[in-house]
């Protein structure tokens, strides 16, 4: 009996101590944590942010002792009055540099040379013959586009352009000790975006920022976790201070509580007058759960869910490449709608697409990824003149949304796609292309979890331009080659046999140098063309599917003797063959001999091409025992009908072939050139031979008719209503495709300029032109001042 008194008042003693202990764990504890938070804590991050100021201002002097040095000489050569010529042989100049002397007369772009004189030159020039001594401008100049330090003195009525390699001041940052955090210089000129001209070292702490004098440089420097800790009041004695003090605390309680005291859920009253306590069943809780608010139906668009999220992940102090208003937004963007088209973004290079443009695109995009599940986002451009700024400025806004980077450089859109398809860590980027546009204008293709961004998500993404809000913080960037990646993925992809003989006319676009040496490297022997880098693109627009554009090739395939003409367009995702004898292959032409080949392989898959493409690919397909699907023109639709219906080969007329026989369903000019090769190797036929063996019908190239953008839609809308065809079937996948017995007419709006696409097929030339004649009065009577450009049968 006394065994179990003491067995009950031991159990008594164990519940009576735990609320107590409970409480006094629970002050302990909370006390450290505010403790940490409202003194330790604060105490930290100013003592941090005060030696990151430090260090920031050190590494800043050292840099500024060298910049002072340089500015120290320059004035020194200004004092002389030595004439100017005098100038080019003195030892007074900085360690490296180069000297050129401009006439008022001279100074234009284009002058000069080591470096030639590019606008941004000009302007410096011109500033030095009002100012003493401009400040140092760090600029990308001379042949190798590299970044180069210069300044201007004004002598005598000449001007001294003084230009020193950016490696003699990378020598000195090099020195500094990256241990201690990042360590970054930033170019920021007025009403113009931050440009990171070097970088090192890795920092997660608040960036410090120390502006050079003479200069638009300054020093930016974020501290490691080492530097952090270092600087820093340990928490772990805080907490075992806490820790401490509960053990005493649950030591007095067992000397000082009485030792029959009950556990609070023991008392019967339990503050109720009638003694029994109430309890919760199962029931009452599942109950509760089925009146909490219920989640959505169905999950919302990205787009749509960003646009309701607050902004996250804010970094103190961080300033924007970008002013912005309290709301996180730009108040003097351009932003026109009318650039977000069907399935990319297109306008004018800085008019309508322009540095506030990209970095605001990037903020969205990098708030997008991140909400979508992605913390990298791939960036490339295409050769265009204004495309390395404007990837710059795109790169910033995705760093300032707290999302990372990953700069491929200057490739073609095909490389991005496919970096997207075999990426670790990431499936989403963006590439700064206006693809086969003339060379005024700009924009991107955007690719979101392996998708591309495209028709209302693509609106989505202008209103959230519009309207914010983003996320912040502080991505992180870093440069990635992938080229000898992707041409090794070929070379073990595709077998040629022989020494095929190959001219190849990359346009002067971004497939300049790569498509000369894949195909290289795959045994041919290549002749190039316009195979240099120009965003110029001087020797005609980089446009396959234009006639007119191809003349050149085959004039040099005729010269040459060769076995193939290769056409790319301006980004290397649009393709157009010409055979030995001057034959234009078109590409819903290569889309029936790759069907042809791809179906004796795999019978039963489905084959997706757009609206403009021949009827006899259709009969083809069917033929060989696909399943061929009609869709609408577009990268994007045709991409997003590929993995709709898992299709094996898609394509278009204008160029964009799609593989994923072997391959990854992406538009891939120059693969689709590949394959083809392999196809005339295996089947030993000449381009010729192959174009001969497949149907033949009569049509017209793809013609271009100019329209004002805003009427185009509403032209395709008035003819669908008010056109007579009343002995033809009328195909409203994409415009109007005015199916008759012997063949078939299109008019659509073009998704990528301000005209509408028209083309035309028949079985004979007389049906042919009957066909455009009834098409033409029924256009006309919509709109009677539409002419026609010249255009001729298809070969």
């Amino acid at each position: 009996m006394v065994s179990n008194n003491k067995d009950h008042r031991r159990v008594r003693l164990h519940k009576g101590l735990l609320l107590p202990s409970l409480l006094a764990a629970a002050t302990w504890l909370g006390g450290a944590y505010l403790l940490m938070e409202y003194v330790v804590d604060p105490y930290n991050q100013n003592q941090v942010r005060q030696e990151a100021q430090q260090q920031g201002e050190t590494f800043a002097q050292i840099v500024q002792q060298q910049l002072s040095e340089r500015s120290r000489r320059l004035q020194a050569v200004r004092a002389a009055e030595i004439p100017a010529f005098t100038q080019l042989k003195t030892a007074q100049l900085p360690e490296g540099s180069s000297v050129q002397v401009f006439t008022e007369q001279q100074i234009q772009v284009g002058a000069g040379a080591n470096p030639t004189l590019n606008f941004a030159l000009v302007d410096l020039l011109k500033r030095g013959q009002t100012e003493s001594l401009p400040p140092l401008e760090i600029l990308r100049t001379g042949k190798d586009n590299s970044w180069q330090l210069h300044n201007v003195l004004n002598l005598q009525g000449a001007q001294l352009l003084i230009s020193q390699p950016f490696a003699i001041l990378e020598n000195a940052l090099n020195k500094l000790d990256r241990s201690q955090g990042q360590i970054q210089l930033i170019q920021k000129f007025p009403d113009a975006p931050a440009q990171i001209l070097w970088r090192s070292g890795q920092g997660v702490g608040h960036a410090t920022r120390v502006n050079l004098q003479d200069s638009y440089l300054r020093v930016q420097f974020s501290p490691s976790d080492s530097f952090t800790h270092r600087h820093s009041l340990p928490a772990l004695w805080i907490y075992l201070g806490a820790g401490a003090g509960t053990l005493i605390s649950l030591v007095l309680l067992v000397a000082f509580l009485p030792k029959g005291t009950k556990a609070p859920w023991e008392r019967r009253d339990n503050g109720t007058k009638g003694g029994s306590g109430t309890s919760v069943s199962a029931e009452d809780v599942l109950q509760e759960e089925s009146a909490m608010p219920q989640g959505l139906a169905s999950a919302p668009s990205i787009v749509a869910d960003v646009s309701r999220q607050d902004g996250e992940n804010n970094t103190a102090g961080k300033q924007p490449a970008v002013a912005m208003d309290r709301s996180g937004l730009n108040p003097g963007i351009n932003c026109p709608q009318h650039v977000f088209r069907a399935y990319d973004i297109r306008g004018i290079a800085g008019e309508e697409i322009n540095e506030p443009f990209a970095y605001q695109l990037g903020r969205a995009l990098g708030t997008l990824a991140q909400h979508a599940g992605e913390s990298i986002l791939l960036v490339g451009r295409d050769g265009r003149n204004s495309s390395e700024l404007l990837g710059n400025c795109l790169m910033e806004g995705i760093l300032d949304s707290g999302c990372n980077s990953i700069n491929l450089g200057l490739i073609p859109s095909p490389l991005l796609y496919y970096a997207c398809a075999k990426g670790k860590n990431t499936n989403s980027g963006v590439i700064v292309t206006a693809s086969h546009n003339p060379a005024e204008d700009n924009g991107f293709k955007i690719v979101l979890k392996g998708r591309p961004l495209a028709e209302e998500k693509l609106q989505g993404l202008y209103q959230l331009i519009q309207k914010g809000p983003f996320k912040q913080g502080e991505g992180s960037n870093r440069a990635q080659e992938i080229k000898d990646k992707y041409i090794d993925e070929i070379l073990n992809n595709v077998a040629l046999a022989g020494q095929p003989h190959l001219v190849v006319d990359a346009g002067n676009g971004a497939a300049s140098v790569l498509a000369p040496r894949l195909f290289e490297q795959l045994g041919c022997a290549v002749t190039p063309i316009f195979c240099e880098v120009d965003g110029n693109f001087p020797n005609h627009p980089p446009d396959p599917s234009r006639p007119e554009n191809l003349q050149a090739l085959i004039d040099r395939v005729a010269e040459c003797g060769a076995d193939l003409g290769v056409a790319l367009d301006g980004d290397g995702d649009r393709v157009t063959l010409v055979s030995r004898s001057g034959r234009i292959a078109w590409a819903d032409q290569l889309v029936m001999l790759l069907a042809r080949d791809i179906l004796g392989r795999h019978p039963g898959e489905p084959i997706v091409f757009d609206v403009k493409s021949s009827r006899s690919l259709a009969q083809l397909v069917s033929q060989y025992g696909g399943r061929p699907v009609m869709w609408k023109t577009g990268h994007a639709p045709m991409k997003t009908k590929m993995l709709e219906t898992k299709a094996i080969l898609g394509g278009e007329l204008s160029g964009h072939i799609f593989i994923r026989d072997r391959w990854f369903g992406f538009d891939d000019g120059m693969y689709a050139a590949a394959r083809i090769l392999e196809i005339m190797a295996l089947r030993e036929q000449t381009l010729d031979e192959l174009l001969d063996s497949l149907p033949r019908m009569e049509s017209t190239p793809e013609i271009l008719l100019p329209v004002e953008e805003r009427e185009k839609f509403s032209l395709i809308d008035q003819l669908r209503e008010r056109g007579d065809f009343a002995k033809a079937d009328i195909n409203t996948i994409d415009g109007l495709r005015i199916e008759f017995p012997d063949g078939w007419g299109l008019v659509r709006a073009s998704n990528t300029t301000s005209a509408l696409t028209l083309r035309f097929e028949a079985e004979n030339a007389q049906a042919l032109e009957r066909i455009r004649t009834e098409v033409m009065d029924q256009l006309r009577r919509i709109a009677p001042a539409i002419t026609v450009p010249n255009w001729q049968l298809v070969d």
